[in-house]
């Protein structure tokens, strides 16, 4: 029965589709302890001894740093061929703005101009 929402709303009213309505919760709380097995208290769900989760949380530690070392590891290893790898890139990057350079007659030389020493008139004329 597949009927689009538009042409159910124009059929029913609002209080025939109140009626309709089912509601799917179920007769008792699970966490009341009504029904065995589920929830707590004496017919519950059985406990956890202290000692066996101390256990694993120490288990869990272990390898969480035996995970957070090769993580880590993998990571600077990662860095360090992203860092040659980018040299060689700008290497190359500033071969090419030289050729460039050449062809279109810039030259790159630096040319140091060594700037005089300004000497007062009284410097000048021992005055």
């Amino acid at each position: 029965m597949n009927i689009k929402y538009k042409e159910f709303l124009r059929k029913h009213t609002t209080e025939d589709i109140v009626n309709k309505m089912e509601e799917d919760a179920p007769a008792n709380a699970a966490g009341s302890g009504n029904i065995a097995g589920i929830g707590v208290g004496p017919d519950g769900e059985p406990g956890i001894l202290p000692s066996k989760v101390m256990r694993r949380k120490k288990e869990n530690e272990k390898e969480q740093e035996v995970i957070t070392k090769k993580i880590s590891k993998m990571v600077k290893e990662n860095f360090d061929n992203n860092n040659v790898i980018l040299k060689q890139i700008l290497d190359t990057i500033d071969k090419v703005e030289l050729k460039i350079d050449e062809k279109n007659g810039i030259s790159n030389k630096v040319e140091v101009i060594e700037e005089k020493e300004y000497k007062t008139f009284k410097d000048k004329y021992n005055a």
